[in-house]
């Protein structure tokens, strides 16, 4: 009885510990977002976006250029779309998990959604001389930033809820997130967006992602993209 007594409150203490985690980065994402928003868009504030381009003028060459225009393409629709539509139908038709597959599908849709309505709400304009052609739209947050962390987030969430050891699970999150962050990279590389742009769009981009996750697991009553009843 003693051990079970302690063993509910180690459980306890972790439980805590996670949510005092979470809000805390919650907390964090929400302030950076707060501050980008206020200061360097509706305050226009550009310092902190200049100094970042300063900083990426030594690097500009069209090796580098090439590079990142191919990145770039990962954070696209063209790329985007395919695979959200691919990763649901993978669910559908291999995994016979459509409460997974409806759950990718709804953050994909919502997401593009919540993407153009922020756009709109603060219609800021793109820098000017883009090093790549046909760039349209508003400027904040990054829709690509946006939404290769979003997407990415998804992955990274699948992952983990699968029973690959823990060891495969840091190395495959850090390389998403680092996939993730060189698309954010290219779009201020490729001057069709400010440095803010692409941080305010992740932190969106996680923001969004942790809402529907939660949303969706209480709708879900076995949770949110559950468990695959193969992979165990």
């Amino acid at each position: 009885m003693k051990n079970e007594t302690i063993e509910a409150k180690e459980k306890v203490k972790g439980i805590s510990l996670r949510l005092m985690i979470v809000w805390s980065i919650t907390a964090l994402l929400v302030f950076i977002l707060y501050f980008l928003t206020h200061q360097l868009v509706l305050d226009k504030e550009g310092a902190f976006d200049m100094t970042v381009y300063e900083f990426l003028a030594g690097y500009t060459n069209s090796g580098n250029t090439k590079v990142f225009t191919f990145l770039t393409f990962f954070g696209s629709t063209k790329f985007l779309l395919p695979a959200y539509i691919l990763l649901a139908l993978y669910y559908i038709i291999f995994k016979k998990n459509n409460i997974r597959s409806f759950n990718i599908i709804a953050i994909g849709i919502t997401s593009i959604a919540l993407l153009y309505a922020v756009k709109g709400i603060f219609k800021r304009p793109r820098p000017p001389h883009p090093l790549i052609e046909n760039v349209s739209g508003f400027s904040y947050p990054s829709g690509h930033s946006f939404s290769a962390f979003t997407f990415c987030g998804i992955l990274i969430y699948i992952l983990w809820q699968s029973q690959l050891s823990k060891t495969w699970k840091y190395m495959g999150t850090v390389v998403l997130f680092l996939f993730a962050a060189s698309v954010a990279l290219s779009r201020v590389y490729l001057h069709v967006h400010y440095a803010s742009d692409v941080i305010a769009g992740f932190c969106l981009g996680a923001l969004w992602l942790a809402l529907c996750i939660y949303i969706l697991r209480r709708v879900n009553k076995e949770g949110e993209l559950k468990k695959d009843p193969v992979v165990k």
